[in-house]
């Protein structure tokens, strides 16, 4: 028993190096672009796994008295930008407002309604009405073919739309949309070449100004098929299969990581010609600690969650919810009010939901 003892306690110092250095790649996950070194993308993804590795290994060391707790110390440390991504605090004071010039907008992945509703209820014009929102954001939008303007009408509750679908069907669409209580008087598409992503834009006339809405879905992660070959390898113990299929997720994570990047920096060239205030909505299929959200953001907009959120923040109810991938952001022209991300069962996602207020109108 001693002797197994020594033996873990030999293991937990490479161990330590390791976690310590995905730890400090992660640091550098938001500024370095996945073209150019891509591991810090990966740290970035998985923060929160190498966040409770060093933790361990913090109270390991501490109880062993090591100075080898220096390092999961200064890694924990020194992602203080994840733990603001994820944790704000409960006690935040609420900012009072009164409701005559706000604007409430919500940004949901609703995962294609389960393909219509398939064995899901769902009622999107009782969140919008129960949360007075005036514009809603969807991803993964599935729209049966036959249905007419009046019934999208009632279904959502909002009067104005614009849609962009990537792929069609005879009896469905697919892709992204955006509804508005307020006129649409233009808006743009954003081509990402891919059935499964993209991205729009609608210049929207609230009362006497004209803002600028970005709906996006970046590139999914695509690990599905993957998953379930390697859980098929575990059942008959294949070791060389699940190796095999784990290099071949991480490389699928490294490609995807590129998408993204990509697909940022197109988003931004956009946003960076717009002279309207800017909100920026949608799925990133990335955490706060990712070089795509950073990209997207730039120095001039500002996170809704960590302006208005509380407490602990996700998004993405796979992973145990320990990602936040949906985001709301504004540039200086808003005021951050209220944040909310209501827990609901029709997706894989909840919707996220934020009230602002153009500067000049408080």
């Amino acid at each position: 028993m001693a002797a197994l003892r020594f033996f873990f306690y030999l293991l937990m110092k490479p161990a330590t190096l390791g976690m310590a250095f995905l730890g400090i790649a992660g640091i550098f996950a938001p500024s370095t672009n996945p073209n150019s070194w891509w591991l810090p993308a990966l740290s970035g993804l998985f923060m929160p796994a190498i966040i409770f590795a060093n933790l361990y290994l913090l109270i390991f060391w501490a109880i062993c008295k090591k100075w080898w707790i220096i390092l999961p110390c200064v890694t924990i440390i020194c992602n203080y930008n994840y733990f603001t991504g994820t944790f704000q605090s409960p006690w935040k004071k609420d900012i009072l407002y009164t409701q005559e010039n706000d604007i409430t907008i919500a940004s949901y992945n609703v995962n294609g309604f389960s393909w219509i509703a398939r064995n899901v209820q769902y009622d999107i014009k009782k969140i919008v009405e129960e949360n007075h929102i005036d514009i809603l954001c969807i991803q993964e939008h599935c729209e049966k073919t036959n249905l007419d303007s009046v019934a999208i009408q009632q279904e959502f509750g909002l009067p104005h739309r614009r849609v962009y679908f990537n792929k069609q069907t005879t009896w469905a669409n697919f892709g992204i949309s955006i509804y508005s209580r307020y006129p649409i008087i233009r808006y743009g598409e954003i081509n990402f070449n891919s059935e499964k992503n993209n991205g729009m834009w609608a210049d929207i006339l609230v009362r006497e100004d004209t803002i600028r809405v970005f709906n996006n879905h970046l590139q999914t992660t695509n690990v599905s098929m993957n998953s379930k070959k390697y859980k098929a390898y575990k059942s008959v113990k294949d070791w060389k299969g699940q190796a095999r299929t784990l290099v071949n997720i991480v490389e699928q994570l490294k490609d995807n990581f590129i998408i993204r990047a990509n697909q940022a920096m197109q988003i931004r060239k956009i946003i960076d010609t717009t002279r309207y205030p800017i909100i920026v909505c949608g799925d990133f299929n990335d955490t706060p600690v990712s070089f795509a959200y950073n990209h997207i953001a730039g120095n001039n907009l500002t996170d809704g969650f960590r302006d208005r959120g509380k407490g602990y923040g996700y998004s993405f109810n796979g992973m145990k919810g320990l990602l936040r991938i949906d985001f709301i952001s504004y540039d200086k022209s808003f005021t951050g009010l209220e944040y909310d991300s209501p827990r609901l069962p029709w997706s894989d996602h909840n919707p996220i939901i934020m009230t602002v207020k153009l500067k000049h109108s408080i």
